[in-house]
């Protein structure tokens, strides 16, 4: 097995547990039984946190990719992380890493989505990981993002995120709620559902903008910022006091793949930016959403399972619409 080297990092790291290489083409049709023909084939690292790494480092920022990753997939995941060009740091492990598909409709860009479950974990590759995220310095921003894998639980997880905390890291989740319920107690800086997610998270069918806010500050008394995304038609950020919402121009959406990740990945580029003291800063909360929002509707236009680009996101980003909201 070959051994992390991270000794000392500050700025961003990410984790991607259960990461996929995703397998993304086109068809002109997808009729049951019968065979389709899949063009303009695509192969990029997936995973929530690591589409959080490429966004981030898109917009220049230093970034460290971990997670577990093995077989022959994981090395091709390692291999397209570094013809990108972002750091990346994983635990080797003996099974294999998954393959996500992603199946787009020519004529109305449609998608048909495969997410394979993942390998096991054993315990010795556990224990490697929990060393090399105890090596991460105060004052970094640790993204947790996407579902865990057969062997790695919340329980294990949970005491390590609170000794990074203690260190002074901040902690951002972007996980399913199975996840993410439990670990809510870690007080992490940010999480960001979108709106099915968050009813899943707290188990009220909440859909109008007033009923989500509702919802959504009851959780703020463990969580920072709360960010809920697809409430109608835009989404919502608050902590404590305040609540913003933020909508994005009309587009022609050609994806959704990566949109969230890549929402969370400009988020977290802001936290990076400024001093840990103002972590928790209302003046954060405009700059957040509009700079998210930006990161969301580049990767949007974007086809098949690529994210969007940084000069894009500057276009989008003096034209998204954010209201603080009484």
């Amino acid at each position: 097995m070959q051994k992390p080297k991270l000794k000392s990092v500050r700025g961003i790291v990410t984790l991607t547990p259960n990461p996929a290489l995703d397998l993304g083409g086109a068809v002109d049709h997808l009729i049951p039984n019968e065979k389709s023909y899949v063009h303009d084939e695509t192969r990029f690292p997936g995973g929530n946190a690591i589409n959080a790494a490429r966004m981030i480092h898109k917009m220049g920022l230093p970034v460290l990719a971990g997670g577990f990753l093995g077989g022959g997939i994981g090395q091709e995941v390692e291999d397209l992380l570094r013809r990108e060009g972002v750091p990346s740091e994983f635990v080797k492990i003996s099974a294999s890493t998954r393959i996500s598909v992603t199946v787009s409709n020519r004529k109305d860009h449609l998608q048909t989505r495969l997410s394979f479950p993942g390998p096991q974990i054993l315990l010795h590759e556990v224990q490697e990981l929990i060393r090399w995220l105890h090596r991460i310095q105060s004052g970094t921003v640790l993204v947790i993002g996407g579902s865990l894998p057969r062997g790695l639980t919340t329980v294990r997880l949970k005491p390590v995120i609170q000794s990074l905390q203690k260190r002074g890291v901040a902690v951002i989740m972007d996980m399913p709620a199975l996840h993410l319920r439990p670990l809510l107690a870690c007080r992490p800086l940010l999480i960001k559902p979108n709106q099915v997610e968050f009813q899943e998270l707290t188990g009220e069918k909440r859909k109008s903008i007033p009923a989500v806010i509702s919802a959504a500050r009851k959780l703020t008394s463990r969580v920072s910022w709360v960010c809920v995304s697809s409430v109608e038609d835009g989404a919502l950020l608050l902590n404590r006091h305040r609540a913003w919402y933020g909508q994005i121009p009309p587009i022609q959406v050609k994806t959704t793949v990566g949109a969230g990740d890549s929402m969370v990945g400009a988020m977290t580029s802001i936290f990076s930016q400024v001093d840990p003291t103002l972590w928790s800063s209302d003046e954060l909360g405009e700059p957040l959403l509009r700079w998210g929002l930006a990161a969301a509707a580049a990767t949007l236009i974007t086809p098949g399972t690529q994210l969007g680009e940084f000069k894009k996101m500057l276009t989008f980003y003096r034209r998204i619409r954010v209201q603080e909201l009484k």
